[in-house]
């Protein structure tokens, strides 16, 4: 599995012979509007630093046709935009995907887990979200939580955890709580834009040194890619 980070909460994921590209948001590089070769678009939910329907129409005429799967509030925001009318008439699809259903992509299984966005404020309506876990044979299993640090039964465990390292709506705290609980193999740090270098520093400096005992926090080099066997 080869993991890469196009910026904030934006991966370009290699696995099981499939290419996804997950939450093309406004906070994006962007360079994945000219990724090609992707299989699917996959969006948690549909916060703009999340999807950025401009962003997306670059990426489906890249890849025309290939399927866009939503959490489910996100994809009825999908089915009518204008940003997207070309990629409809290249046969692209909107695809509803609600926590506790699956879908496949070649052999990659994408499985929705949670539903709901974190609290941003009790006066704030909250969203729909979903994580992703992807499967494939011979692969190590990644996580994609969203905007959430629910510590849900599917993450336990698990091989590779994308994990928002900062957001308006988490603390510190929550962040250290959710790793350990979680306790992944291996946890790479996205949803990073809204903390300017100095401030992102310290976010990693403290998600590294309080993480459980088995799991590496690991940041992303200059070339921003990981390989996991």
């Amino acid at each position: 599995m080869k993991i890469r980070h196009l910026g904030h909460s934006c991966l370009l994921v290699q696995a099981a012979g499939s290419t996804l590209l997950i939450d093309p948001g406004g906070f994006s590089d962007p360079s994945a509007g000219e990724a090609t070769g992707v299989d699917a678009v996959a969006i948690t939910h549909q916060h703009p630093d999340h999807v950025d329907p401009g962003l997306l129409a670059r990426v489906l005429a890249a890849n025309p046709g290939i399927p866009v799967i939503a959490e489910p509030q996100t994809a009825q925001n999908l089915e009518g935009a204008e940003e997207l009318a070309a990629a409809r008439q290249a046969g692209t699809e909107v695809i509803s995907l609600a926590a506790g259903q699956e879908l496949a992509i070649g052999q990659t299984t994408l499985s929705a887990i949670g539903g709901d966005h974190a609290v941003i404020h009790p006066d704030i309506p909250r969203v729909g979200n979903i994580g992703l876990v992807l499967t494939g044979p011979g692969e190590p299993r990644l996580g994609v939580t969203g905007d959430s640090l629910e510590p849900l039964p599917e993450l336990r465990g698990i091989d590779v955890l994308a994990f928002a390292l900062v957001a308006p709506w988490s603390k510190m705290r929550e962040t250290i709580d959710f790793l350990r609980e979680v306790a992944p193999r291996l946890a790479l740090p996205v949803h990073d834009a809204v903390a300017s270098a100095a401030g992102r520093a310290i976010y990693i400096r403290q998600a590294t040194a309080l993480a459980p005992e088995g799991t590496e926090v690991r940041d992303w080099d200059e070339t921003r890619q990981v390989e996991v066997g």
